[in-house]
């Protein structure tokens, strides 16, 4: 039998009326209740930076403020939660978006739950970015979103996105960029860049952040670092002859000179960084002007006849007694020799000299700029007080037979073979027959072999008769020949070598026109770590197969020229080697400064090749 339609009407009241306002006041938080929930979540977005430049690395922080007593799950979230996280937009263009940094949570145990991490109150999310060189000078807007749930003791809303806009100005880089928002990004612990794509991100991130003393301390180490490579060891045997042949100094005489001449380094490096970094050019192309490589050439070779003792070097007398009342001419001398080493060690641009000298570019600020790049050359001059100071006691020790002027012949034969290899950035037969093959080198051996032979390293040139002085010229020349092919030779890469375009904008149309992936190899022939990156990375067959399948294209910057200044400004190049790839439409997909070894080029090779 139906119940009448009045009695069902009042049987609905009273189950109304049985269900408890905080029930109710719970369905509200599900809009249930046709109107809209209060928020329990806010997030704003902050830079680290007041404008940003093309091609420059910047840094994003989302502070997201939770009402007390809710919270929201953290990231990484307890098992089958919903994790809080940063939604990166996917097409953004000339921005790309490095990895998201989210805070530990607090970890608590939830009687429904178990032990689970969450976030209370306020909690700062750090994320990398990058500017592509190709951004246009305009304002933009990035939109990220915020996914979270959040939840109380009692209810968990439904989950939820944020949307957050953030205004990014973009200038030019004759603007100045100033760091702001220091007291939100430190908040945010980011992990260590990576030596392939960002070795200089410390030094930026300590500069922008305002920790001077960090910023300090990176360049020294790097300096340190740098001292340690390749590109410096020519400089030993000349701070070996230097002191070593320094008959009267003793330990710390020694000490003093070779602190002095550290510091005709440190004087040398710093004037030369601000001035090339203000102008805007590549540090080290310095070294490929001919007149400057053929005077530093001259001194190397008149220091090297001096130590095999064709002619003394003496200061002239009333010159001497005038700098004896300063302090002696051999310290003058010590800084003055120090000065040329400083622009001999000028190529050795590693990662963090570069970032420095586009820190001096791009800010103008060109005194903090000389500090810091004092500071580097003074970590770098550390290796050479120790060298000096111990080159000088070689005075001390017994003068049996005519062993010290076997080694005075050495360091004279050492010197001039230097000579000769800086002549070869600029002289290009001395360039042009260099090889790395085995018979090469065996060839280079004889010639060591039997240059040594005539040589008579016992005696020196003006202590011996005139028909011996003919026979130790020809066998000082095979000797320094020979070196210089060992020492040339090895800077030749061998292994599978690139199809290599020289062109950058040849490169450009045949990628473009076959649809390839482009790398651009920015590099010069004072750059060791340049040639490390032709001898063991695209040496290494692996390496080589998968470059196979790209436009790959060399590009000259052994000397400076109306091409290499557009490049330089165009792709930003602070210093070298700098490696930067590129889809067939231009776009940077993937820039590398400082060497990258084998291993880790294939990993970088396998993720543009996955994010095409």
């Amino acid at each position: 039998m139906r119940m009448p339609t009045h009695r069902s009407l009042m049987l609905f009241m009273m189950l109304a009326t049985a269900i408890s306002f905080n029930a109710w006041g719970q369905l509200g938080d599900f809009s249930l209740t046709g109107t809209a929930p209060e928020s329990k979540i806010r997030a704003d977005g902050y830079l680290s930076v007041d404008k940003v430049h093309p091609g420059s690395q910047f840094q994003i922080a989302i502070v997201v403020e939770i009402d007390e007593e809710w919270h929201i799950n953290a990231n990484p979230a307890g098992e089958n939660l919903i994790a809080t996280e940063v939604l990166l937009p996917e097409n953004t263009p000339n921005v790309t978006f490095g990895e998201v940094v989210y805070p530990d949570g607090e970890v608590m145990n939830l009687a429904s739950l178990g032990i689970v991490p969450l976030y209370h109150d306020t909690i700062t999310i750090g994320i990398h970015a990058d500017l592509l060189q190709t951004a246009p000078i305009q304002p933009m807007t990035l939109g990220l979103k915020l996914r979270y749930q959040a939840c109380n003791d009692a209810v968990c809303l439904l989950p939820k996105e944020l949307s957050i806009a953030i205004p990014l100005t973009v200038v030019g880089m004759e603007e100045t960029v100033q760091p702001i928002n220091d007291a939100i990004f430190a908040n945010i612990v980011f992990d260590a860049p990576s030596k392939s794509g960002e070795d200089e991100g410390a030094l930026a991130r300590a500069i922008s952040g305002g920790q001077l003393w960090l910023a300090f301390l990176i360049v020294f180490v790097g300096g340190i670092l740098t001292s340690l490579t390749p590109c410096v060891y020519p400089l030993i045997p000349i701070t070996v002859s230097i002191f070593g042949a320094n008959e009267s100094a003793g330990f710390l005489k020694s000490l003093l000179l070779s602190v002095v001449y550290v510091l005709g380094i440190v004087v040398t490096y710093s004037i030369l960084g601000v001035a090339v970094a203000s102008t805007g050019a590549v540090f080290g192309q310095i070294m490929a002007n001919p007149w400057v490589v053929g005077f530093i050439s001259l001194i190397l070779v008149s220091l090297g006849l001096s130590m095999l003792g064709v002619f003394e070097i003496r200061v002239p007398y009333a010159l001497q007694n005038r700098l004896n009342t300063v302090g002696g001419a051999g310290f003058a001398g010590a800084f003055a020799m120090g000065t040329v080493a400083g622009v001999i060690a000028a190529p050795c641009t590693g990662p963090a000299l570069a970032v420095v000298l586009t820190y001096i570019a791009t800010t103008g600020s060109l005194f903090l700029g000389f500090w810091l790049m004092f500071t580097y050359a003074l970590g770098m001059g550390l290796l050479f007080i120790g060298i000096g100071t111990f080159s000088g006691l070689l005075s001390a020790l017994p003068r049996s037979g005519g062993w010290m002027y076997v080694l005075e012949n050495i360091f004279g034969i050492a010197i001039i073979t230097l000579a000769l290899y800086f002549l070869k950035d600029v002289v290009e037969p001395f360039q042009a027959f260099l090889q790395n093959s085995p018979q090469f080198f065996a060839i280079a051996g004889g010639l060591i072999i039997g240059g040594l032979w005539l040589s008579k390293l016992n005696e020196r040139f003006n202590s011996i008769p005139r028909p011996m002085q003919f026979r130790k010229a020809c066998g000082v020349l095979l000797t320094v020949l020979g070196a210089y092919m060992v020492v040339g030779g090895l800077q030749q890469p061998a292994g599978p070598q690139l199809d290599w375009v020289n062109n950058e904008t040849a490169g450009l149309e045949i990628a473009k026109r076959e649809d390839k992936l482009l790398m651009l190899d920015f590099y010069a022939s004072w750059c060791a770590a340049c040639n490390e990156l032709d001898h063991k990375t695209y040496a290494e067959p692996k390496v080589a197969a998968k470059l196979d399948n790209y436009v790959n294209v060399k590009l000259d910057f052994t000397r400076s020229s109306p091409t290499t200044k557009a490049l330089t400004e165009k792709y930003q190049i602070p210093g070298l080697p700098v490696v930067i790839f590129m889809d067939a439409e231009g776009t940077i997909l993937k820039r590398l400064t400082g060497f990258v070894g084998p291993e880790e080029m294939l990993t970088i090779l396998e993720e543009i090749e996955q994010r095409r």
